[in-house]
């Protein structure tokens, strides 16, 4: 049986529900613009939502938080070109802000552009290194990339992502999920089971029943806990 597609920032719910923006142009939901180069009537207009967010917020920083924050209720709406628009205009205003390329990463890997996911949340990953939850969306993508045989790095370095992860917070129960997945994936099933139970011990919530029977198919519990 084929490993499920996982999900990323598994606190935040997605609903499935189609985009209904017609008014936004192609490149606005593309992320990051589509890394085109602007034309003049364009940056003009890039310049005018500049100039008003300069009048209505303390600084670009705050506007630039308040655009990803919006991103991320369209996401949680379905409304995933609308939510890359926002992340966009979160990027215009400040380049540096993690949020807006986790965003844009989470937004990707919703429409199956794996590659593409990996490249933007590993930019968002090079400007918060310690993001434990991000190296473990990062890992995510990977994994399913390995499943599907697409070239997005190897399996080792969603592992490595991961050990770096439960390091920095040995608490969240995702990481230890996906650490689980990925052992798996490498036919560690003793090491698999380990880390299911660990994060079954921190929030039994987030233990995915249908990977459970995946792997019991593989290697019964050794604890007798999942049957």
């Amino acid at each position: 049986m084929a490993q499920q597609q996982a999900a990323l920032v598994s606190n935040r719910e997605i609903v499935k529900k189609e985009d209904s923006t017609t008014e936004i142009l192609d490149f606005r939901v593309l992320p990051l613009f589509g890394e085109i180069k602007k034309n003049q009537e364009q940056q003009k207009k890039d310049d005018v939502f500049l100039k008003n967010c300069d009048e209505n917020f303390k600084d670009r920083t705050e506007a630039s938080k308040f655009f990803a924050e919006r991103g991320w209720e369209y996401i949680g709406e379905g409304q995933l070109d609308t939510a890359v628009y926002r992340f966009n205009l979160s990027y215009l205003l400040n380049p540096q802000n993690m949020e807006a390329y986790w965003g844009l990463g989470v937004v990707s890997f919703q429409k199956g552009k794996f590659e593409e996911s990996a490249k933007l949340l590993s930019h968002g990953l090079k400007l918060d290194p310690n993001n434990a939850m991000l190296m473990v969306d990062i890992a995510t993508v990977q994994m399913n990339c390995f499943v599907e045989k697409r070239n997005c790095e190897e399996i080792d370095d969603a592992v490595r992502l991961l050990e770096k992860s439960v390091k920095l917070d040995s608490t969240n129960a995702n990481a230890w999920l996906k650490f689980a997945v990925a052992e798996y994936h490498q036919e560690h099933f003793d090491k698999s089971w380990e880390y299911i139970h660990k994060c079954r011990m921190l929030d039994l919530s987030f233990v995915d029943l249908n990977f459970v029977q995946q792997l019991i198919a593989k290697k019964e519990d050794p604890m007798g806990i999942f049957k």
